[in-house]
C-alpha cells in the first residue's frame, strides 16, 4: 500500500523485451527496492514476464501507437488502485527528456532535471529565444512547431502533419541529435516525402520590363593624392614703409592605379578611406617648391585636369605618359583627395597647419565651375560625383486564382521506383524477401541488388531535343547515291551534334539517380 497523495509515480525501465510484443515493460519505481517487491520463491528464469512478475507495466497509450522506452529511461507510473500496486492493473507512459538532441536516449537521472525532484541538475540550452520566440537559425526547421502534429523518431526521422501539408523525413539534420548541448544543423540532402495543398493556384503572365535609375557602384580605377608639405613667409617694407609679405609653399602630387577589389568602389571611397593596401605605384608624381598659393593650386588642378583629359601637361614638368603617342586610358572613375598627412592637418581647425592645407583644399577642382572641391569623385570626363545608371529589369508577373492545387514531392540522393509485377528482361528480378526487407531495406540491399538491377529514368525534354535533331537531319539531309550522307543537312543540322548528344546521354538524357525496374 502506498501511503501518500501522489497521482503519478516515478520509475525507470529495466527490461523492454516483451515476449508478447504488446509494448509492455518491466520497470522499477525509483523509491522502491526490487528485492522488496519480488514474491517469495522468485525464479528469475521461469517467473519473468509471467503472472508472478510484479514489475510488468502496460502501456497507457493504445497498442496502435507504439512508443516503447529504452532500458534505464524514465517513465511515469499510473496505478489503477494505489492500494494494490503489485497486480496487473498498472500502466506507464514515457517521461520527459531534457533536450531534443537527446531523443536517441536519455537516462532517467537526466530526465529528472525537468521535474521538481531534479532541480539541482543543469538545465538545457534554449533552442528558441524566450523573448522573440524565434528559433535559432542553425536549428530552424528541424523540430516541430507549435500548432503542428508530429511523430518523432529516435534520431533524424519524423512525420510532421501541418494544416495543409504532410512531411515524412529521414536524415533531417547533422550531427545526430545525441550531440549533447550542441545544436544540430539542417541536412541539405535529406530524404523526404512532402504532400502539400494550397488554396490558391499560381500562374504566370508575360514578363514585365521595368526601367529605373539606380546608384550602381563602379570600381575606382585611379587615385590622385595631393599634399602640401611646407610653407614659408617672406616679409619686407613697401615704399610707404609698411610691412608686406608673401607665402610660398612646397608640395607634391601622385597618381596611383587601384587594385580592382570589392572595397574600392565609388560608394566606398571617401576622403578618409584607407587605401594603402589597394594602391599600385605611384605611376607618376611631381614635386613643387617655393610656389605661391595661386601657382601651387594651378599645378595641382593642371595635374587633375590632365588625368581627366588623358595627358598630364603641367608647365615646367615632363608630360605623362612620356611617349607623345600614348594617352592615359581607362582612368574613369577616378578620385582625387588630400594625402593622409594633410587630412590629419585639416582636423586641427584653427591651427597654422589647418590654414595651410585648407587654403588649397577649397580651390582644388576638376573644373572652375564645379561646386565640389578638395576631395572629389570624377565619374567620367568632366563629370563629378556618383551618377545614376539606367537599369532595365525583367520582372516575372505572377497571378493567383482561387483554385486549390496540390503538390507531391519525393527527394533523396537516390530514388528507386519498384513494381512487384515487372522486371527488366536483361537483369535479375528484384525480390523483396520479407525476412530481409519487410521492416526496412538495408543499405547493402540497395547497393548490391536494387541498384544493379534497375535502369535510369529518362529526362523527357532532353530526349525530345535528340529526337528533334534526328528528325530534322532526316528531313533535310542530302547525299549522292553512291556516297555517304553529307554530314550537314540543308537546314544546318549537323550529324556531329547528334553524336555528341548520344555520347553524353548517360548524364544528360538519363538520370542515374532516379531508377526503376
Amino acid at each position: 500500500m502506498i501511503d501518500d497523495k501522489r497521482m503519478i509515480f516515478q520509475g525507470y525501465v529495466i527490461n523492454n523485451q516483451d515476449p508478447l510484443m504488446l509494448g509492455r515493460i518491466r520497470a522499477l519505481p525509483v523509491d522502491q527496492v526490487e528485492a522488496d517487491i519480488l514474491p517469495i520463491n522468485w525464479n528469475p528464469e521461469k517467473d519473468i514476464w509471467t503472472e508472478r512478475d510484479p514489475l510488468i507495466f502496460l502501456p497507457l497509450l493504445p497498442y496502435y501507437i507504439s512508443q516503447i522506452p529504452k532500458i534505464d529511461e524514465y517513465i511515469h507510473i499510473f496505478y489503477y488502485n494505489t492500494e494494490m500496486v503489485v497486480d496487473n492493473s498498472k500502466f506507464y507512459i514515457q517521461g520527459p527528456i531534457t533536450r531534443p538532441q537527446n531523443n536517441f536516449f536519455e537516462s532517467w537521472h537526466n530526465s529528472e532535471s525537468m521535474l521538481a525532484s531534479g532541480v539541482f541538475l543543469k538545465q538545457a540550452n534554449n533552442i528558441k529565444d524566450p523573448l522573440s520566440f524565434e528559433i535559432k537559425a542553425e536549428a530552424k526547421g528541424i523540430y516541430p512547431e507549435p500548432g503542428d502534429n508530429a511523430l518523432l523518431g529516435r534520431g533524424t526521422s519524423d512525420v510532421i502533419v501541418k494544416q495543409e501539408e504532410v512531411l515524412i523525413r529521414a536524415g533531417k539534420n547533422i550531427p545526430t541529435q545525441t550531440a549533447g548541448f550542441n545544436l544540430p544543423t539542417p541536412r541539405l540532402n535529406r530524404a523526404f516525402v512532402q504532400l502539400s495543398n494550397f488554396e490558391l493556384e499560381r500562374g504566370e503572365r508575360p514578363p514585365k520590363k521595368v526601367t529605373e535609375l539606380i546608384k550602381k557602384p563602379l570600381v575606382v580605377k585611379k587615385l590622385i593624392e595631393w599634399e602640401i608639405t611646407n610653407q614659408n613667409s617672406i616679409t619686407g617694407l613697401t615704399q610707404n614703409n609698411s610691412v608686406t609679405g608673401v607665402t610660398y609653399y612646397d608640395g607634391n602630387i601622385k597618381l596611383y592605379s587601384l587594385l580592382p577589389k570589392a572595397k574600392v568602389t565609388t560608394i566606398d571611397i571617401h576622403m578618409n578611406t584607407p587605401l594603402d593596401n589597394f594602391k599600385a605605384g605611384p605611376e607618376y608624381e611631381l614635386f613643387f617648391t617655393g610656389q605661391t598659393l595661386e601657382e601651387g593650386v594651378k599645378i595641382i588642378n593642371q595635374f587633375i585636369s590632365g588625368v581627366n583629359n588623358g595627358k598630364i601637361n603641367v608647365q615646367n614638368y615632363e608630360q605623362y605618359p612620356f611617349d607623345n603617342s600614348l594617352q592615359i586610358s581607362r582612368q574613369f572613375p577616378f578620385y582625387f583627395r588630400p594625402s593622409k598627412n594633410n587630412v590629419d592637418k585639416l582636423s586641427s581647425t584653427g591651427s597654422t597647419d589647418f590654414n595651410m592645407v585648407n587654403n588649397f583644399f577649397t580651390q582644388i577642382k576638376l573644373l572652375p565651375s564645379n561646386k565640389e572641391y578638395g576631395s572629389v569623385l570624377v565619374w567620367t570626363k568632366n563629370i563629378v560625383g556618383q551618377q545614376l545608371t539606367v537599369q532595365t529589369n525583367t520582372l516575372d508577373q505572377n497571378v493567383y486564382t482561387s483554385n486549390p492545387v496540390s503538390y507531391g514531392t519525393m527527394a533523396a540522393d537516390t530514388l528507386y521506383l519498384l513494381s512487384h509485377k515487372t522486371d527488366i528482361p536483361s537483369k535479375r528480378k528484384i525480390v523483396l524477401e520479407p525476412k530481409e526487407t519487410l521492416y526496412g531495406i538495408p543499405q547493402p540491399f540497395f547497393t548490391e541488388i536494387i541498384g544493379k538491377n534497375t535502369d535510369p529514368m529518362v529526362r523527357g525534354n532532353e530526349l525530345m531535343k535528340l529526337l528533334t535533331l534526328i528528325v530534322n537531319f532526316l528531313e533535310s539531309h542530302v547525299h549522292n547515291i553512291n556516297e555517304a550522307p553529307i554530314p550537314v543537312a540543308v537546314d544546318g543540322t549537323k550529324i556531329e551534334e547528334i553524336r555528341n548528344i548520344l555520347q553524353n546521354s548517360d548524364n544528360t538524357i538519363l538520370n542515374q539517380r532516379i531508377r526503376l525496374n
